[in-house]
């Protein structure tokens, strides 16, 4: 804010020459918004010259700025599309002119997890990109849900990451009783209702109430009943005059598999043709993301971070 900018000013902090160029990108903005136009029409109207400004600043000037890098993001990483191909041209372009300006670029990125795992696209010529003078820009690329797994057009992939819940209560609901807000759910015959301890406010998406959403106990796959709650959400586990199938030795404390790989699969079941999973379990992560038209990504990062615990595997 302006105290703490005169505060910095009065001690010295900056140097003349950092002090006079950040005024001068200041004032660029200011005089361009009190005319009532864009800042880049006005003086500084070239994102290499506000670059090497900024640049000069950090250099010579001791400015508190580090210019790490420069990237881009594939909105498709398609070899034969035009947008990708036009949109790497010019990145290039960009990268040239700022060298040219002698800004040495520390790093770049051009590719997430689409392009780095799509194998026929050509954009990457580590001599054109990452050669510079005095010190080679270092590259990197951005893996992002491709770590977890969740990009499923790639085969090559493995979903590792699983949601669980545990089994919190058990009971036996008579035909015409109902569970959930707005009663979205009323036996028609009595049933066992196992309820877990997660909900929406836990990232639970509640659209996946009313039997949109499944879950898997003991190996088995039981659907959620119900609107989804704040705290917790109901699954139907059958018959209660059913004492032979899974959901009927479903007890408090049993764990509940909201998606993703179980390691308690025996192999018979992964090797089930008819469950359509492979190693991505019972309950597939994608499966959702398409039912409520979404991305894996999405889901998984809709998970409240301070409710929801993360334990990482080895």
């Amino acid at each position: 804010n302006d105290s703490n900018n005169n505060d910095i000013a009065s001690n010295g902090g900056y140097s003349s020459t950092s002090q006079a160029i950040a005024t001068n990108l200041w004032e660029a903005q200011i005089t361009g918004a009190s005319n009532g136009k864009k800042w880049k029409e006005g003086p500084h109207r070239d994102v290499v010259t506000i670059m090497k400004a900024l640049y000069d600043a950090e250099i010579e000037g001791g400015a508190p700025i580090e210019f790490f890098g420069m990237c881009t993001h594939m909105a498709e990483a398609n070899s034969a599309s035009t947008y990708t191909n036009a949109q790497m041209a010019r990145f290039k372009g960009l990268l040239k002119r700022v060298r040219q300006a002698a800004i040495n670029i520390p790093s770049i990125s051009t590719d997430n997890s689409a392009a780095l795992l799509t194998t026929n696209l050509t954009h990457f010529d580590s001599v054109e990109l990452l050669s510079q003078p005095d010190a080679d820009t270092r590259g990197f690329v951005r893996t992002g849900g491709a770590v977890y797994g969740q990009r499923p057009a790639f085969s090559q992939l493995k979903a590792i990451s699983t949601l669980i819940a545990s089994v919190r209560h058990v009971a036996v609901l008579k035909k015409g009783e109902s569970v959930g807000y707005d009663r979205a759910y009323i036996a028609e015959n009595d049933v066992r209702i196992a309820t877990l301890a997660i909900g929406f406010a836990d990232g639970y998406p509640r659209d996946l109430g009313k039997k949109v959403g499944k879950v898997s106990i003991r190996g088995e796959v039981f659907p959620v009943v119900g609107n989804v709650c704040m705290d917790m959400l109901m699954v139907e586990l059958g018959s209660a005059d059913d004492k032979e199938r899974v959901g009927s030795m479903v007890v408090v404390g049993d764990v509940a598999i909201l998606w993703g790989p179980d390691d308690n699969l025996s192999d018979d079941q992964e090797q089930d043709d008819n469950l359509d999973n492979s190693s991505d379990g019972l309950v597939r992560l994608q499966d959702f993301a398409e039912k409520l038209n979404t991305t894996l990504s999405a889901l998984t990062c809709g998970l409240n971070k301070n409710r929801v615990r993360r334990e990482y595997v080895t």
